[in-house]
């Protein structure tokens, strides 16, 4: 269950929106708030996963009061307003609602919610399983252990990524950016859809390179990191 918080002034909207949660088995409501000092407070001191926030409110806007939470949690604009978007969407905002809300938009927004709660996991509990050299790599029901060392390059595939070794492929649901911050420093990245093991490069050239006799196009921005980090890795 992912806790739900409620911030909005209409005592009509926050109704609506009650209605809306009952109707999510994957939400729970933990509170409401039509003050926004008193929301703040029970932020600071609470743990919520999503946060329905009204912008246009008395004393503080809603986007006041998402900057000033530390450490917010995701947050699902609720407004009537469509020129705050643009801001909405500068604070990362998950989703941005316009009054009145329908329910099927409603939905669309909370399945997109529990889409990334769900990569938010994955993505920490194989960050969790690392263990020097060794990779935890979940894929649907089975978790596969493999060294990094085995793995010659990684490719992007829409919401996925699947890991070439020389003996089998893996499809897990993750991201290349997310997968950077736990790469080691000789898997780099070197195009927006691939990364690469620099220990299996057979071959370089101007916009390409080979590892197991596949083509992997570099891409313009990455080159110049790549070639560094080739550099680094051959000293």
């Amino acid at each position: 269950m992912l806790k739900a918080y409620i911030v909005e002034d209409e005592i009509k909207a926050i109704e609506l929106l009650k209605n809306y949660i009952e109707k999510i088995d994957f939400l729970e409501l933990v509170g409401e708030a039509r003050n926004p000092v008193k929301a703040v407070h029970y932020l600071q001191t609470n743990v919520v996963d999503v946060l329905f926030l009204d912008i246009n409110m008395p004393i503080l806007s809603g986007l006041e009061l998402y900057k000033s939470i530390n450490n917010p949690p995701a947050v699902i604009f609720t407004t009537a307003y469509p020129e705050y978007a643009i801001e909405g969407f500068e604070l990362e905002a998950l989703d941005y609602l316009l009054k009145p809300i329908p329910f099927p938009r409603f939905l669309k927004a909370c399945k997109r919610l529990l889409k990334q709660k769900e990569t938010d996991h994955i993505f920490s509990q194989n960050e969790k399983l690392i263990f020097q050299d060794t990779v935890y790599i979940k894929s649907g029901a089975i978790t596969h252990k493999l060294s990094w060392k085995e793995i010659l390059y990684i490719e992007k595939d829409e919401n996925y990524v699947i890991y070439h070794t020389p003996k089998k492929r893996i499809l897990s649901r993750q991201t290349l950016s997310d997968l950077e911050k736990i790469f080691p420093t000789y898997i780099c990245r070197v195009h927006k859809s691939y990364a690469v093991s620099l220990l299996h490069t057979q071959q370089i050239e101007r916009e390409s390179l080979k590892i197991n006799n596949q083509v992997i196009p570099i891409g313009r921005t990455f080159k110049n990191q790549f070639m560094e980090r080739l550099k680094n890795n051959t000293d």
